[in-house]
């Protein structure tokens, strides 16, 4: 897979600036975390994940791979109560949603509120003294977390680095365009000299356009809680 050096060689190629003479390392790296972000809204990442059952607690921070702090953009879609005392693990119950019971009330189901699950009372009540016999087994999207290192692998199919690049074109020419100073050094530092003004505003809108078919295709339809 992609690691985010190359992929800010393969952003900055978009941006005809190969050597990094307008838009530095650092400017692309920000051009990418800010699509990733928007992309993890439109398409964002599937997940499963188990957490440890602790005593008489109703609440756990769901934490995927990537992040160090509660998500608040979590989505969860199925919350089931495993036995893990068996090879394999026993499905026990499935949980289901406050939001499709009766009344929306925390006592007949799961709630997930600014990346928090919480859990109704006879959960923790089932499993006194046996905690750690079991486990909540979650499945839900994410986002993608933000790309730090060189050598962090991107973490998109080929068809969602694809849609990437083409939101970071995107910002590469609208700062370009809201930047007058930049434009000219770009011109001139990265050998554009033959792009003017009223081609750059053409190439913007041949972009958003670009950018917009993309993203109606890389949509992800959730399913139902």
């Amino acid at each position: 897979m992609t690691t985010f050096a190359a992929l800010k060689t393969n952003v900055s190629r978009d941006l005809r600036d190969t050597g990094n003479l307008t838009f530095d390392v650092t400017v692309v790296g920000d051009f990418i975390n800010e699509a990733l972000a928007e992309i993890g809204r439109i398409a964002p990442k599937r997940f499963q994940k188990d957490i440890s059952l602790s005593a008489n607690a109703m609440t756990y921070t769901v934490l995927p791979t990537g992040f160090n702090s509660a998500v608040p953009e979590i989505e969860l879609m199925t919350v089931e109560l495993w036995h893990t005392t068996e090879t394999p693990d026993v499905p026990v119950a499935l949980i289901e949603p406050s939001s499709t019971s009766y009344v929306n009330y925390s006592a007949t189901g799961w709630r997930m509120w600014d990346g928090v699950l919480q859990i109704p009372r006879w959960i923790p009540v089932y499993v006194k003294g046996s905690e750690s016999s079991y486990l909540l087994r979650v499945w839900g999207y994410c986002p993608y977390p933000p790309l730090i290192n060189t050598g962090d692998t991107v973490p998109l199919s080929n068809e969602l680095e694809h849609a990437l690049r083409a939101r970071c074109r995107v910002s590469g020419i609208e700062r370009l365009i809201n930047d007058r100073d930049l434009f000219s050094q770009w011109q001139v530092r990265s050998n554009n000299t033959d792009v003017s003004p009223a081609a750059l505003m053409n190439s913007l809108s041949l972009a958003q356009a670009d950018w917009r078919r993309l993203s109606r295709q890389i949509a992800v339809l959730r399913e139902a809680p």
